[in-house]
């Protein structure tokens, strides 16, 4: 308790007002005060932030209980505090995504999808908006969003990319509400382990000839992995750039550059990312192209 909160045991003497001293002033009016436990009133479970001696902020799970004597005096109570700061982070991150995923569909109607090795497929809510279907219907066959016509030229086009194991594209007229069709164009990425092994497949639609980029950032890390030797030599071309310069702009060394246009096996995700980064952040743009090959344009 005393680490959690960020106090040295030996020197703090402890008490339930510089507990409740801690909690952040917007949170303070939700917590049971020192009378309302020796009333036996307790608001029950909550979450809230603390203010740490040290001035970091972390956030608190807490639930307290009043233990009563037979005649239903309160006369003791007990306290659990766990450390949900990484939790509520993840809860916010996970919020934010959606609230971002919501604006795509809003702005754009484009949508994030997921399969996981299993072919388990996951996507967000707003398919059932675009398409009529239900999530039910759309979890148990992704290719039911595929007007009827399309559908299984589409799944055997899928089934020889999954088994290839290679980033492709697809222009699918696809399903929407009210017995509505529309053509759009989706991408497919794995998703790849340390070790090579393909963890999951991310994707997204979008209609065809929407200006909007597909990129996020699980389907902009399949690529990058997709990304090989030519298409380095190639952004380098582009900017009319030696192995030196680009080793020198994204901080690495030339041996690392050099094995990775080489494409020899080991070389480190982290530099892949940094050399990928660097090449964008200088104007180099890579797309899945229609043929399903990655193209390299400079902006």
């Amino acid at each position: 308790m005393f680490r959690v909160l960020g106090f040295d045991p030996q020197t703090t003497r402890p008490s339930y007002d510089r507990l409740v001293g801690l909690i952040h002033p917007q949170d303070r009016d939700t917590v049971d005060t020192g009378v309302d436990l020796l009333h036996g009133v307790t608001l029950g479970p909550q979450t809230l932030r603390i203010r740490r001696p040290d001035g970091a902020i972390r956030v608190l799970s807490s639930r307290i209980e009043i233990y009563l004597t037979p005649d239903g005096r309160p006369r003791g109570a007990a306290g659990v505090v766990l450390d949900v700061t990484h939790q509520e982070i993840l809860r916010e991150a996970r919020m934010a995504e959606q609230r971002r995923r919501r604006a795509w569909y809003d702005d754009q109607r484009i949508l994030t999808f997921f399969s996981d090795q299993s072919h388990l497929f996951t996507c967000q809510e707003e398919a059932s908006e675009l398409t009529g279907l239900s999530s039910d219907e759309i979890a148990a066959d992704a290719f039911v969003t595929i007007v009827a016509d399309e559908r299984e030229h589409a799944r055997a086009e899928n089934a020889e990319a999954l088994a290839a194991g290679r980033a492709f594209r697809v222009t699918p007229h696809m399903r929407i509400a009210r017995h509505d069709r529309a053509l759009f164009e989706a991408f497919i990425v794995p998703i790849r382990d340390a070790g090579g092994a393909i963890r999951e497949w991310a994707g997204i639609t979008r209609p065809m000839g929407s200006k909007a980029s597909p990129a996020t950032e699980l389907l902009l890390e399949g690529l990058e992995q997709a990304i090989d030797g030519r298409h380095m030599r190639a952004a380098r071309a582009l900017l009319d750039w030696s192995m030196t310069d680009l080793a020198q702009a994204a901080g690495l060394s030339l041996s690392t550059v050099k094995r990775m246009e080489e494409n020899v096996d080991g070389s480190a995700p982290a530099s892949r990312r940094k050399a990928v980064a660097t090449l964008r952040r200088f104007g180099i743009r890579f797309s899945l192209m229609e043929g399903n090959v990655i193209g390299v344009s400079a902006t």
